[in-house]
């Protein structure tokens, strides 16, 4: 049996944020022209999908030891391969997928935020 990403939606995700706990590592796999349209109030950072290479990935992933990673795009579905990719290529053991992306946490925790 595989390892497949770990799922959260956005309202337990504004809960982990709001939490004592460690902040997860936010990533956005949305490309730039995405991100002018709509952005992340929280912090995070931009790993457009289509910059992906396994060398630019575990260098970023390498900076991020022991913390945990949530990665999101528009609806949950590149964000979702994009885990999937980073499990299968052993780069993470877990990682967690925003379902739903950027427009659930628009629509459930933070309405400022334009819906596209």
């Amino acid at each position: 049996m595989g390892n497949y990403p770990k799922s959260i939606n956005a309202f337990s995700l504004n809960d982990w944020f709001d939490s004592k706990k460690e902040d997860p590592v936010l990533i956005d796999v949305r490309e730039q022209s995405e991100l002018e349209i709509a952005c992340f109030s929280k912090e995070f950072l931009h790993v457009p999908i289509s910059k992906v290479t396994s060398e630019y990935v575990e260098e970023i992933f390498a900076c991020l030891l022991e913390r945990e990673i949530v990665v999101a795009c528009h609806a949950g579905i590149r964000s979702y391969n994009f885990c999937q990719w980073c499990l299968d290529s052993n780069i993470v053991r877990e990682i967690w997928n925003l379902e739903e992306g950027i427009d659930g946490w628009s629509r459930y925790i933070d309405p400022s935020i334009p819906r596209y």
